[in-house]
């Protein structure tokens, strides 16, 4: 067995607990919480301490993680600040992060496909491993801010991300989320709680964390951590997470020709090679009432054309909007067509027809996880 396909997360104040987890067979990643707010001089003072203070002090040959908050971003059309504004918050503070000796990127708690896409296009920019968790609602059926886990997980998994999982204060919570991730997984999942066990004696939080541990497990969370737990209960966890038996959730590929999977916010489409789809329609600032009437009018996918990178920002005003049908971008612009893929909030289609060159339209679509057709 690989003793490191299993890694256990632990906060900076429990650095002292990475012996434990190596002797318990998993690979420990060491993560340090940078500051909330975006990246201006302020915070890059406060990071650069952070960072600095973190890396002198992080055991030899353990991953340190920079993790970026994600929760607090309320990002357009949803909030005020412009999506590629965003993204470049996250660009800069993951550069920084590098520069300062950061082994890999986690973009922490976002709430909703946006907020964690934002993140990842900004933090894969520096070129180190991106890892991201999402915040989940109620008893695990959805996003803590809306949205749809199945939909947001496949969109970041299409944007190469290295690690994708869910941080809930309540363990049971994340059952369900893992159940639906685990059959569509290429990638590591990560299952991220926290103590609360109170007052219960150690033997017991010890197995409780033990078998929750397993559970997640056998869910394919491979990557797990208890942030907040003590040596004995971290212990326990490692072993558990370590000895899990392998997931069993049959696995389903969604990249094949006759199958295709395109999500938005809200949901997966389930479409297939024979798809057919609306008449190209131009960007415009509100297009409500022309998605209304193509979904009316019974299209199964609405096509936009795209033919400035001016149309970028035009879809990221639109992102409400594109819940109920599938997008499939048309443009003979490889700088339209990388824009408008960049800001639509999802996984999106990318119609061949196009006077790009396909080998360039391929690549375009590759670096947004879109499908071309």
């Amino acid at each position: 067995m690989d003793i490191h396909r299993c890694r256990f997360f632990l906060e900076y104040e429990q650095r002292e607990l990475c012996a434990a987890i190596e002797a318990a067979g998993a690979r420990p990643v060491l993560m340090v919480l940078l500051p909330e707010g975006l990246f201006d001089g302020a915070w890059a003072g406060k990071a650069e301490k952070i960072l600095r203070e973190a890396r002198e002090g992080c055991p030899p040959g353990v991953e340190l993680c920079a993790g970026l908050p994600a929760g607090g971003l309320l990002l357009e059309p949803y909030g005020e600040l412009p999506f590629a504004q965003g993204v470049a918050h996250y660009a800069s503070a993951a550069g920084l992060a590098k520069q300062w000796g950061a082994d890999s990127i986690l973009v922490h708690r976002a709430g909703s496909l946006l907020q964690a896409r934002a993140g990842v296009l900004g933090c894969r920019v520096p070129g180190l491993p991106v890892y991201v968790t999402m915040e989940i609602a109620g008893e695990g059926e959805d996003l803590l801010r809306g949205g749809n886990i199945l939909s947001a997980f496949i969109t970041l998994q299409e944007l190469g991300i290295a690690a994708f999982g869910f941080y809930s204060a309540v363990a049971g919570i994340l059952l369900e989320p893992l159940e639906v991730t685990a059959p569509c997984a290429r990638i590591p999942l990560i299952a991220l709680t926290r103590d609360l066990t109170g007052a219960l004696p150690a033997p017991e939080t010890r197995e409780l964390f033990a078998s929750r541990t397993c559970r997640f497990g056998e869910l394919g969370a491979q990557w797990q951590g208890i942030l907040g737990a003590g040596e004995p209960e971290i212990t326990a966890a490692g072993e558990a997470l370590v000895q899990a038996p392998p997931c069993s959730i049959p696995k389903t590929d969604y990249r094949g020709e006759e199958e295709i999977w395109a999500a938005g916010e809200q949901q997966v489409f389930y479409l297939d090679a024979n798809l057919e789809f609306s008449e190209a329609i131009p960007c415009e600032n509100d297009m409500a009432d022309q998605v209304i009437r193509l979904e009316h009018e019974g299209e199964e996918a609405v096509c936009i054309q795209a033919e400035t990178p001016e149309d970028g920002y035009t879809i990221s005003l639109n992102n409400a909007n594109f819940t109920q049908l599938p997008v499939v971008f048309f443009s003979d612009d490889e700088t339209a067509l990388d824009s408008v893929l960049f800001s639509y909030n999802g996984r999106a289609l990318v119609d061949r027809r196009s006077l790009i060159p396909e080998d360039r339209l391929r690549q375009v679509a590759a670096r947004y996880g879109a499908v071309v057709i």
